[in-house]
């Protein structure tokens, strides 16, 4: 009733309203019985600048959204579908154990025990499908997996790194992979002078 009475006045006294601000001014001066409200202009222009943001984000949110998302969760429902038509590559270590039981054998009582075969030697399944048929030939190079024969190799875990976690063992303090300083651990023979390759000292299935 109060209002439409306010939008009765404004019409019969031709008062000019201009936007929403106009409206509370008159409102607040005639009912209320304050002092005519008077809003800053930058109150009003921060107000108009959040209106703006807030919907420029509904609307992006309406854009962005997937269409599949929140179907069976709070996330995107076809990412399952996606993910299970994705090419496989890796075989998992108990593949390679089925033809390498001798490696597996050494490998699960040294300090690689938790490793992955495929960590070292790279994808394996194409390996491990179609290896059987070349028994008796050299293998084609797409079967052949990486043999880290290097010391870069070994580097990738073992090249001392002051961010990977320490433990302690009798007051010693150690690493959870053991670390060494590539440049100056036994960089070079001796007796030779020829560059030293960590397999030379360490078996690689038991370091």
């Amino acid at each position: 009733m109060i209002m439409s009475d306010l939008f009765n006045r404004i019409n019969i006294n031709k008062i000019a309203v201009n936007n929403f601000y106009d409206l509370l001014h008159i409102f607040t001066s005639r009912y209320l019985n304050t002092k005519p409200f008077i809003m800053p202009q930058h109150i009003k222009r921060l107000i108009s600048a959040f209106a703006v943001v807030i919907l420029l984000f509904l609307v992006m949110q309406q854009v962005l959204t997937p269409k599949s998302f929140g179907k069976i969760g709070h996330y995107r429902a076809d990412a399952i579908p996606e993910n299970e038509n994705k090419e496989l590559h890796y075989a998992g270590s108990a593949a390679c154990t089925k033809c390498h039981e001798d490696m597996q054998t050494d490998k699960a009582v040294g300090f690689h025990a938790q490793l992955q075969c495929e960590v070292c030697h790279g994808q394996g399944l194409k390996h491990v499908l179609y290896a059987d048929k070349f028994k008796d030939k050299d293998l084609p190079d797409s079967l052949k997996l990486h043999k880290p024969d290097q010391r870069k190799d070994c580097a990738l875990c073992h090249e001392i790194n002051a961010a990977r976690i320490k433990i302690v063992f009798d007051t010693i303090n150690n690493t959870m992979i053991h670390q060494v300083n590539t440049l100056k651990h036994n960089p070079v023979n001796k007796r030779t002078n020829e560059k030293v390759i960590c397999i030379e000292c360490h078996n690689p299935h038991q370091p």
